[in-house]
């Protein structure tokens, strides 16, 4: 487990419904699953999954912070009744967040845990089999709704990455025509339909 996420019983204005659905189309939330930052603590990782019109099942990361990170990827600020104003942004801009994805493939760890005993919507897995592994200093170049390009420094040494987060969960063997998805990556069973997999996140090394 990556650790556990604290929660608050507490208002939240606006909702997080409300932020995510200034940036998507249509937002059905069905839950959410977490990380967290495993260096400071300081950092918030949530991806809410919403279902479309379609009925299909989509990702929406987000962080938050205290402090804003970088107003490119802000999406907006919410009040929170403990933790006072949070800035919140697309994970994909927030070194932090990113850095908690890699490490998760890598390591082939698992979300977040809740200490109030509830269960991400999402039970995700990492496919990676580092025992320990050593993450500093992660410098984006690229960002978009799905995607992540960078450097990070990976036991010593930087090393050019790129991190896939689809918006639209399928089947990680069914992703798209001519597409297979790749050996590192985060996968989690379909809450709706048993034997299926979906792809959560995919990551690779860049030469």
């Amino acid at each position: 487990m990556s650790g556990t996420a604290i929660m608050y019983d507490t208002t939240v204005v606006p909702s997080k419904k409300e932020i995510a659905q200034k940036w998507m189309d249509f937002v059905d939330l069905q839950g959410s699953y977490r990380l967290v930052d495993t260096v400071d603590g300081e950092v918030g990782v949530e991806v809410l999954i919403s279902k479309d019109r379609s009925g299909r099942l989509l990702q929406i990361p987000f962080s938050y912070r205290s402090e804003e990170n970088n107003p490119a990827h802000t999406l907006a600020t919410l009040e929170h009744g403990v933790l006072g104003t949070r800035w919140v942004a697309n994970a994909l801009g927030d070194p932090v967040a990113v850095r908690e994805f890699i490490r998760t493939i890598l390591t082939g760890d698992d979300g977040a845990s809740r200490d109030d005993g509830v269960a991400g919507f999402l039970d995700i897995k990492g496919s990676g089999d580092a025992e320990s592994i050593d993450l500093q200093g992660v410098q984006l170049s690229e960002v978009t709704r799905q995607r992540a390009v960078g450097t990070v420094v990976v036991d010593g040494e930087r090393k050019q990455f790129i991190l896939r987060l689809p918006q639209l969960l399928k089947s990680y063997k069914k992703t798209a025509a001519g597409h297979v998805a790749t050996k590192l990556r985060i996968v989690a069973p379909h809450p709706e339909k048993e034997g299926t997999e979906l792809l959560i996140a995919e990551f690779n090394w860049l030469e």
